[in-house]
Parts: C-alpha cells; structure tokens; sequence
C-alpha cells in the first residue's frame, strides 16, 4: 500500500489517511506521520484551478466529517 504524506502549515509531514466527500465538497483525513493525532482539511481549487487545503470553517463541519469518516470504516 502507498503512503500519500502532505506537509501542513504547521511544518510537520501528514499521512493521507482518507478521503471524504460531503455536499460536493472534498475533504482530507490526516494523521501526523509523528505524533499521535490526526486532523482534517477541506480542499478547494483555487484560481489557477490547482487544489489547495483549508481549515474547517467551525466545529460543526469538523464534527460532521468526523462522524462521515466513523461511518465508513466503522466495519473495520
């Protein structure tokens, strides 16, 4: 299996752990590649038409994710 690593604004690696897509909207589940914690980022396309993350826009969106992300590996 491949590793997909990102490099945030925080300077650390993160590995692409998974991928969610919500109302049309993409967004990316990332755990830190070392540390023991995970974030998530929204990805939009900006005017060059290239991909670029952002934080979330508050905690519902961050909690409606979350429980996306639950959902679909809750069998595993």
């Amino acid at each position: 299996m491949d590793l997909y690593t990102i490099k945030l604004e925080d300077n650390k690696n993160y590995i692409i752990m998974d991928t969610v897509i919500n109302n049309d909207n993409k967004y990316l589940i990332l755990s830190s590649s070392d540390e023991d914690n995970f974030t998530i980022r929204k990805v939009i396309v900006d005017s060059n038409n290239e991909e670029c993350l952002i934080k979330l826009d508050d905690e519902e969106e961050y909690t409606k994710i979350l429980s996306l992300f639950y959902k679909n590996h809750k069998e595993e």
